[in-house]
């Protein structure tokens, strides 16, 4: 009779803490999250204030005067911002530069398209005997009818939702804000901030929960980050290799395909390099299915490394979490589905 017992409970504890995760994640994470960054982002300078504060005190009338740590940490997140914004200056002139290029020549690559397209549909209805032109018009019209669609569903939502949008970006705004104050005061009070977990009732909790969190989250969203970090690099050099004049635009849009699930750089790339083989230009479309290698072994390797097999999960299994998180928590449990899932683990096999 032990062992069902035993199967009971642990039945028990895994559907309690399942349950308890997702509570958490739910309705505790929108309110805490700037809070758990700015920790993070605490402790990730605490070093670098420290040695500066070390370097920039001074003895007056036998007393040190230290600058406060809160302080540096200020100036410090103020400098990652302002180079920040300045890498985004000017990283996204370029991106609007070439924007404002794609959108003038726009006409030349529907020109271009329709010829290709015509004809692929004339080799295709003398292949099969169809009547001469049908195929173009079919095609020409399921694609009409297609954008025509996609713009009567888009268009609704950007123009009648402003209010909407405005809610968003103020809610943006005072989330930068907290994170920022929420940085410096981290700094300036982590004493006592970890005073205050040590005398808690729950601290064997705190530290148990620390320790999931610094073996999954942290491994989770280190390794996506700088796995999205590497393919953009890669298809950005890629595509500049083939002299393509929108190397940014497209290396950062298909590095974000890339970091949805079962999407990846191959939905772009691998129906681009077929139509370089269809027009006969064999070293264009070898090179792009190269890109698409070295972003997959990139992928692999990062994931092996970094994250490791205590953070990985099985493509099946990943399936699984993403759909179990888009139906909890909409477009962001494509992150948020796997990371529940990990930590769930986690805290079952503890």
């Amino acid at each position: 009779m032990g062992v069902p017992n035993k199967k009971l409970k642990k039945l028990l504890m895994t559907t309690g803490i399942a349950m308890g995760v997702t509570a958490v994640f739910k309705y505790l994470l929108p309110l805490v999250l700037p809070f758990f960054i700015a920790l993070g982002l605490a402790a990730a300078l605490r070093p670098w204030a420290l040695k500066i504060q070390e370097t920039l005190s001074f003895t007056w009338n036998g007393r040190r005067f230290r600058l406060p740590l809160g302080v540096l940490g200020g100036i410090l997140l103020l400098g990652g911002i302002f180079l920040f914004l300045l890498l985004l200056y000017i990283g996204g002139g370029k991106l609007l530069r070439e924007g404002k290029q794609l959108v003038r020549e726009l006409p030349a690559f529907s020109q271009e398209a329709d010829i290709l397209l015509t004809d692929w549909c004339e080799k295709l209805e003398t292949a099969f005997h169809l009547e001469g032109g049908h195929g173009v018009r079919f095609v020409r019209q399921l694609l009409k009818d297609g954008i025509s669609q996609a713009a009567s569903a888009v268009m609704p939502y950007v123009m009648g939702n402003s209010m909407v949008w405005m809610k968003a970006a103020v809610k943006v705004l005072v989330f930068l804000v907290v994170l920022f104050f929420g940085t410096v005061l981290a700094l300036q009070e982590e004493k006592e901030i970890r005073s205050y977990f040590k005398r808690s009732v729950f601290r064997q909790e705190y530290v148990e929960m620390g320790r999931i969190l610094r073996v999954v989250g942290a491994a989770y969203g280190k390794t996506q980050l700088l796995i999205l970090a590497g393919t953009i690099a890669i298809c950005m050099a890629g595509l500049f290799l083939l002299k393509n004049p929108y190397y940014g635009l497209l290396g950062i849009l298909i590095g974000l395909l890339d970091a949805l699930p079962f999407i990846g750089t191959g939905t772009i790339l691998f129906p681009w390099a077929l139509v370089c083989f269809l027009q006969g230009k064999v070293g264009r479309g070898l090179l792009l299915l190269l890109i698409y290698l070295f972003s997959y072994f990139l992928r692999q390797l990062m994931e092996a490394r970094v994250m490791g097999k205590k953070a990985g999960l099985s493509p099946f299994l990943t399936l699984a979490a993403v759909y179990v998180g888009i139906q909890l928590y909409g477009i962001l449990g494509v992150a948020l589905g796997p990371l529940e899932f990990l930590i769930i683990r986690e805290s079952v096999e503890v």
